[in-house]
């Protein structure tokens, strides 16, 4: 699957963790993302306990609709829950340089 703002594509590979035991797992304990980004649903509160690597994250309403953004985080950090946030997307540092609040998604 991938991740797109209209025409373009933002991340080429994603996985969906949409079981209690994917969003649990996330990207915890691996080395380097297994996948260039993992989108959890239904999700609006995330840590980095765990992680061995930063991310850059993107909270979405349920339209897909970027409202926050995160770039940067630091590993053994939480994230309280964003309001209206159903969709998470993690990724690896950099990869939403372009990406912007407001901006609409979609995953195909």
């Amino acid at each position: 699957m991938k991740l797109m703002r209209d025409e373009e594509i933002i991340l080429s590979e994603v996985a969906m963790a949409t079981t209690f035991l994917e969003r649990l797992r996330g990207y915890m304990f691996y080395k380097t993302p297994p996948y260039e980004g993992l989108v959890i649903k239904p999700c609006s509160s995330i840590h980095t306990y765990f992680m061995k690597f930063d991310l850059d994250v993107l909270f979405l309403d349920d339209n897909m609709v970027v409202i926050k953004k995160i770039e940067g985080l630091k590993r053994r950090q939480m994230i309280p829950p964003i309001k209206s946030a159903v969709y998470t997307v993690e990724s690896s540092v950099g990869k939403f340089a372009a990406v912007d609040v407001g901006d609409h998604l979609t995953i195909c």
